[in-house]
């Protein structure tokens, strides 16, 4: 186990080695604590590399705050982790061997790093952030390797009450894909969850009408919500639901304000968003509620963040813009907007 250690750590030390060294800074920032919605929570890294060890700093991260947020140090470590694995050898075997060149400063009593009584319910709300925070920082490094924002959070929904023909309490809870930043190289995933996820799926939403009383009116792309670039950030997802019963709604996300940024010139995606249409009018719902009333002939729409776009729209292909529009991503008047060349070459 040893001699596979000092391999790994070998072929990661040559990683690190050929990113230039220096001090690397980014900030963003969540958008509340889940208690005090008056404020956002912000995020701040510094990445320091020297010769063949990169050290991650949280030192200037939120300090733990009085909302379900925080997560203990494990939390800060693994995003840590993550980050680097990704930059230095993402298809390679992971073993301790693969950390041993990373160094990582998390003070205690952040809100990574939350100490009691701090609630942590919400641990995993801020990482996906913090990870594309870390890639913020050495963007400017490794622009070839470094993708712009993603949708940034761990975002699903719960609905739940009593299902009229059983008489059994239900809880129908999910996970939704949003998109993923344009890349150095091609667009970024469409309807994919977060870094922090893995392979978690979409639950079908035929299954979902199967268990629960609840009638789905779509679940599809959102078009328009990639940012626009040279490689266009990933689609999120629109779902729309109505129930066939009085029941109760919850959602849990994040980066309503800090929407996922582009690199080199890219657009900005669009944000997570939750609707409610009920008499005729539609309702905009914050990132956190709990337990909201929706009945029979009213609709919930969960709308879920795109990617930021990379590199400058002006020099995005025309065939692919063209595909973008033919499929339903793109709109003609953000083609417009952003790629008016592209326009010009259909016939």
């Amino acid at each position: 186990m040893q001699a596979i250690w000092e391999q790994t750590d070998k072929l990661v030390r040559d990683a690190v080695r050929a990113i230039p060294d220096g001090t690397y800074e980014a900030a963003s920032f969540l958008d509340d604590d889940g208690r005090d919605f008056s404020k956002t929570v912000p995020i701040k890294v510094k990445v320091e590399v020297r010769g063949d060890e990169l050290t991650i700093d949280y030192s200037e991260v939120s300090g733990q705050v009085a909302g379900f947020i925080n997560c203990g140090s494990s939390g800060g470590m693994a995003a840590a982790r993550v980050a680097f694995k990704a930059l230095t050898a993402p298809r390679g075997e992971v073993n301790e061997g693969s950390f041993l060149a990373l160094k990582v400063i998390l003070p205690p009593g952040k809100l990574l790093s939350a100490r009691r009584p701090a609630p942590i319910g919400g641990w995993s709300l801020s990482l996906p952030t913090v990870l594309d925070t870390i890639f913020r920082a050495l963007a400017p490094a490794l622009p070839d390797k470094v993708p712009a924002a993603h949708k940034g959070d761990m975002g699903g929904y719960a609905i739940f009450g009593v299902n009229p023909k059983t008489g059994r309490r239900y809880v129908c809870q999910n996970i939704i894909g949003g998109g993923w930043g344009g890349r150095p190289f091609e667009d970024g995933a469409s309807a994919s969850v977060s870094m922090c996820q893995g392979d978690v799926k979409n639950t079908p939403i035929e299954l979902q009408e199967l268990y629960y009383p609840l009638l789905y009116i779509c679940h599809r792309f959102r078009p328009d919500s990639g940012g626009a670039g040279k490689f266009r950030g990933g689609a999120g997802v629109e779902v729309k639901v109505t129930p066939l019963h009085e029941l109760q709604v919850s959602r849990n996300t994040d980066r309503l304000q800090c929407p996922p940024w582009g690199l080199l010139g890219g657009e900005e995606g669009a944000t997570n968003q939750t609707l409610v249409e009920r008499n005729g009018e539609e309702e905009r719902l914050p990132g956190k509620f709990s337990h909201l009333p929706v009945k029979p002939g009213e609709r919930v729409t969960f709308l879920t963040a795109g990617g930021g776009g990379y590199g400058q729209p002006a020099s995005r292909d025309a065939t692919a813009v063209l595909r973008d529009v033919d499929l339903g991503y793109v709109s003609d008047e953000k083609t417009r907007r952003y790629y008016p060349a592209a326009l010009s070459t259909r016939i």
